[in-house]
């Protein structure tokens, strides 16, 4: 198998997208290397991130562009684009990659492959750059490590060996998921929220969303219209505040600065994408626990809302996978759906609702677009009950197309 070039691999140069670590070669696994090794796994390679897998799509100064194996115009997208383009072009059987704003979902979702985000912590990632090599720090509140795949099936074979207290904490934390809620469709309570005004989705992927959901229904499952109770743009907004103070820390001092002015310039309700970047990025602590608060208000509405409802079907993002676009202003970009340009910041609405909460979320192919482009169903989950969302892959993968190999390459 391969993994993604965020993770260390003992004596194989990782570069985490970054050309100042170009010629980096750890001396040591990263944690979820050392127990894929351990379990048997022969890491042959590594697969391509965006500059500290900092964007949406997937390419750096040194190894280049990533292209979509379904239309090279397209990307793959990001930041585990490399890993879901080689697992859908047969390249490797299993990846392993980080999400934090949909860097596993997002991908799958573009290539046509399966993805898994854990719940919170459920996976150590130490070994991960960013950060900077030799850290370890690895708590961040929002990034998790998670297995993309062709199968259900090998999504629950990764969890089961990645999954587990850090190597540090064995002798004190033991891992007990509980198993699956339920194992058949026709016992699955489905909550199905297919679309927002907030933030509208790609007609093909709500036609497509919405037909799955209804097969979903000939088989027995329930399903039903339903969401928590919070807003997405609510849930958007906690998370550009936690997603920012994130990847601020990476940020050089001038570009800090420049955020401060911009802040000192612009109302507090301000929504524009790059006030609220710098709002994000700037966040005292103070503030930082206030809206950690509000995140756990979230955590606890989920929770009442899974004792309802068994899983979430919801988009992953609000389109199929777009062009190439390499602006290096990159919330100068927009991606045009149905006719109209939507701002590129946009592309973590959908994510962010498993992130936010730390829930775990499974990606299932279900098909194709008119113009040939697969589309993906985001499976969300209560906490730590990943197996329950895998299950549901597992079972729905009769009704849904499941994996289909891209054309070959003209």
């Amino acid at each position: 198998m391969t993994v993604k070039d965020a993770y260390e691999v003992e004596g194989i140069i990782t570069t985490g997208g970054s050309p100042k670590w170009k010629d980096h070669v750890p001396q040591r696994h990263a944690e979820v290397v050392e127990r894929l090794t351990a379990a048997g796994a022969i890491v042959f390679g590594k697969t391509n991130v965006p500059y500290l897998s900092g964007d949406w799509q997937t390419y750096n100064e040194i190894f280049g562009v990533t292209n979509n194996p379904w239309d090279h115009t397209k990307t793959p997208g990001g930041s585990s684009g490399g890993s879901a383009a080689a697992v859908a072009a047969g390249l490797t059987p299993l990846e392993v990659g980080s999400d934090i704003g949909g860097s596993v979902r997002i991908p799958a979702h573009f290539c046509g492959v399966y993805g898994h985000k854990p719940s919170y912590d459920l996976i150590p990632i130490r070994g991960h750059l960013p950060p900077p090599p030799g850290s370890l720090s690895e708590n961040d509140s929002i990034t998790v490590a998670g297995p993309l795949a062709r199968s259900a099936a090998d999504l629950e074979l990764a969890l089961s060996v990645l999954a587990g207290p850090r190597s540090s904490e064995r002798k004190g934390w033991q891992l007990n998921l509980p198993p699956a809620r339920q194992q058949q469709l026709k016992d699955f309570r489905i909550a199905l929220w297919p679309d927002d005004d907030f933030c509208p989705v790609e007609t093909a992927m709500a036609d497509a969303i919405q037909e799955t959901a209804d097969q979903l229904a000939k088989q027995g499952a329930a399903v039903t219209e339903a969401n928590p109770g919070f807003s997405l743009e609510m849930n958007n907004d906690l998370f550009w505040n936690l997603f920012n103070a994130v990847i601020a820390t990476g940020f050089p001092q001038p570009v800090l600065d420049e955020m401060q002015q911009l802040l000192k310039n612009s109302a507090p309700d301000d929504k524009d994408p790059r006030v609220r970047q710098a709002r994000g990025a700037l966040i005292s602590h103070k503030d930082w626990l206030r809206v950690n608060e509000l995140r756990l208000r979230i955590k606890a509405m989920w929770d009442e809302f899974f004792q309802s409802y068994d899983v979430l079907l919801c988009p992953v993002m609000f389109s199929t996978a777009f062009a190439h676009d390499h602006n290096p202003d990159i919330l100068s970009r927009y991606i045009p759906v149905d006719g109209e340009e939507r701002h590129y910041s946009e592309i973590t609405v959908w994510p962010s609702l498993a992130t936010i909460a730390h829930l775990p979320a499974t990606v299932i192919p279900i098909g194709q677009s008119p113009a040939g482009l697969p589309i993906g169903l985001q499976v969300i989950g209560p906490y730590l009950e990943d197996y329950t969302t895998i299950a549901l892959a597992r079972a729905a993968e009769g009704v849904c197309s499941g994996f289909t190999a891209p054309p070959p390459a003209q």
